[in-house]
C-alpha cells in the first residue's frame, strides 16, 4: 500500500503540484529555473498581491511555438508563476493563514488548467476552420478542375504524359486563364501547378 506523506509537507506537495504542470508544457526548461526566478524576487505574504509574472522562456526553448501558442504559453507560465511565488511566501515566518497561501496556489494551477484546456479548444477550432476553408476553396475551384481534366485528355501527347508533373505543367497555362476568366480563388504559380498535380494523379495512373 502506498502512503502520501502530503499532509505531512503540504508546501513541498504544492510544489511538485506546480511542477508537474510546467513539465507538461515541455519547455525543455526545468521547474527548478522558474521556481529560483521567483525565489530572487522574495516575495512575501504581504507583498504578493503586487507581485508581477516576469519569468520569460528563452527563444530556442519556445522556436515550436507558433504564435498563437506563444501567446496561450505566455498566460500558463505566468499562472504557474504566480503560483509558486504563493508557495515561497509561504514558507516566510510570518502570522499570515499557510492554508490561504496554498489554496491561492491551488487557485493558481487551477487557472493554469484553464487556460490549458482553452489553447487545446482554439488549437482545434483553427485545424476545423482550416479544413473548411480548404473544402470550401475546392468546391469554389471545382469547375477548374473540371477544365483540367478536360485539357489533360485533349492535349495528351501521342506518346501519353510522362507524368501528373509533366501534365500540370503543360494545361498549367490554360488552367490559369480560366480561374482568372471565370473569376475563381487566384493561387499562386507554384501552388496551382501542385493543385492541378493533384487533380490529375488518379487520371494519370488510371491512363497508365
Amino acid at each position: 500500500m502506498n502512503y502520501s506523506h502530503d499532509h505531512l509537507f503540504p508546501i513541498g506537495a504544492c510544489i511538485r503540484k506546480i511542477a508537474q504542470r510546467w513539465d507538461s508544457l515541455m519547455t525543455n526548461v526545468p521547474f527548478a529555473a522558474l521556481e529560483a526566478h521567483v525565489r530572487d524576487h522574495r516575495p512575501t505574504p504581504h507583498d504578493l498581491d503586487a507581485y508581477q509574472p516576469s519569468f520569460g522562456i528563452p527563444p530556442t526553448a519556445a522556436g515550436h511555438w507558433d504564435r498563437y501558442a506563444k501567446v496561450a504559453k505566455r498566460g500558463q507560465i505566468a499562472a504557474l508563476e504566480i503560483a509558486t511565488a504563493h508557495c515561497v511566501a509561504a514558507r516566510v515566518g510570518v502570522p499570515k493563514s499557510l492554508a490561504g497561501l496554498l489554496a491561492a496556489a491551488d487557485t493558481g494551477c487551477r487557472t493554469f488548467d484553464h487556460l490549458r484546456v482553452a489553447e487545446q479548444h482554439a488549437i482545434d477550432k483553427r485545424h476545423a476552420d482550416r479544413v473548411k476553408g480548404g473544402k470550401t476553396r475546392q468546391d469554389r475551384l471545382r469547375p477548374a478542375r473540371e477544365y483540367a481534366f478536360k485539357l489533360f485528355r485533349s492535349m495528351c501527347p501521342a506518346g501519353g504524359w510522362k507524368d501528373a508533373a509533366h501534365a500540370a505543367r503543360t494545361i498549367y497555362p490554360k488552367v490559369k486563364e480560366f480561374v482568372w476568366s471565370s473569376r475563381l480563388p487566384m493561387l499562386a504559380e507554384d501552388s496551382l501547378i501542385r493543385t492541378i498535380r493533384g487533380w490529375l494523379k488518379k487520371a494519370f495512373y488510371a491512363q497508365g
